[in-house]
């Protein structure tokens, strides 16, 4: 008879150390050790080192067969991880206007993801109007499409909805006329609670949010931080929602982070981004042209979707006020990824999550050690 292997003997409090400075991949094999060990892991996610939420990353390939690829920072650990899987099935370019929705949307198709990290997918049949760049984001159990629509369509502002329980779409009054011009995504900012969307343009701070339930559009608000903001984004986070504006102030490039009021929009600044981060995320060629934010349970990623750039700037927001800053190496700059497409997300991911993924056929997960 083969000996069996005895479990490790370790202090509770010094396991759960140990546990800490362990990858939140790798501590799903080791809950499964046995119950002490299950329950050690526990104890360590709740007390000595706090999961927090992804920047994922994922690429597509702009020729066929269209492969998709997908790596993921940790930053409670700080590593990347590489996650192996099947190949998205292409249906057209993929894209996300919202933090944690990932979409491919065809005159015939419309594949939509909102899984954290982008393995469970939906196809449906595509929306009654043509769109080149709509804004896509789940409210509720409503996902709504928005604006994109193609030139020679009768209204490129349409406005229509998939409701997740009926499996059915909706049609919608139009976006406001004042965003005719912007009506598109690379335009806008978009931040989603339970119960509306909330719409920014970038570029004038201009704002409206829309009811799914009564399929309506609010008046135009304007957020006023107080100073010139040459780009607003905007993002909800702990039932807040937050601007992250770019403000040129004595010809100093400055990114800053305000709370915004719900009810009238005025705006309570609550941090400054250090200036070593804002040079950052300046490139040489375009400079600051395509700055975004994506923004999960109390951190927000700013990123500058151009090329050469090469480093993504972090934010956790502390509870009472002020932020923590540290920057990201991207690992899939788009220098080193000529013919790729590169969509960014962010999402909270738990080790039950990881757990349910791993535990799907041809599925990997694969630790670079931290840079």
């Amino acid at each position: 008879m083969a000996p069996q292997l005895e479990e490790p003997e370790f202090n509770d409090d010094v396991l759960e150390a140990i546990l800490s400075h362990v990858p939140l991949v790798d501590l799903v094999s080791a809950s499964h050790v046995s119950k002490s060990w299950r329950a050690a892991v526990s104890s360590s996610l709740r007390h000595h080192n706090k999961p927090r939420p992804w920047l994922i990353l994922h690429t597509q390939c702009t020729r066929s067969p269209y492969a998709t690829t997908t790596q993921a920072y940790d930053p409670r650990s700080g590593v990347w991880v590489k996650l192996s899987r099947p190949s998205i099935p292409y249906i057209s370019d993929l894209k996300s206007s919202q933090s944690n929705c990932l979409y491919m949307l065809s005159p015939s198709r419309f594949s939509f993801s909102f899984d954290p990290l982008g393995f469970d997918w939906r196809h449906v049949a595509g929306p009654s109007v043509l769109r080149r760049d709509p804004i896509v984001a789940r409210v509720g159990d409503s996902v709504v499409v928005a604006g994109g629509g193609c030139d020679f369509e009768d209204d490129p502002m349409a406005v229509e909805i998939y409701d997740l329980n009926t499996c059915a779409w909706h049609a919608c009054g139009s976006m406001p006329g004042n965003l005719r011009d912007t009506s598109a995504s690379i335009w806008l900012s978009v931040a989603a609670t339970d119960e509306k969307l909330i719409v920014a343009v970038k570029e004038s701070g201009s704002i409206h949010w829309f009811d799914p339930v009564v399929k309506s559009w609010s008046d135009a608000f304007k957020l006023s931080p107080g100073q010139s903001v040459q780009s607003y984004n905007i993002g909800y986070t702990n039932n807040t929602l937050i601007l992250v504006g770019l403000c040129e102030i004595q010809n100093v490039d400055r990114v800053k982070v305000w709370r915004v009021g719900e009810e009238n929009f005025e705006c309570e600044e609550i941090g400054e981004m250090p200036s070593p981060y804002v040079e950052k995320l300046r490139s040489e060629s375009f400079g600051y042209c395509s700055l975004n934010i994506r923004v999960a349970g109390s951190t927000v990623y700013v990123y500058n979707n151009t090329w050469g750039v090469e480093e993504v700037v972090a934010c956790e927001l502390i509870p009472g006020g002020g932020c923590r800053w540290w920057s990201v190496n991207n690992v899939v700059a788009r220098e080193q990824r000529i013919g790729e497409r590169l969509v960014f997300t962010c999402a909270e991911v738990g080790i039950d999550e990881l757990g349910r993924v791993m535990r799907g056929e041809n599925r990997r997960f694969e630790v670079s050690p931290p840079s």
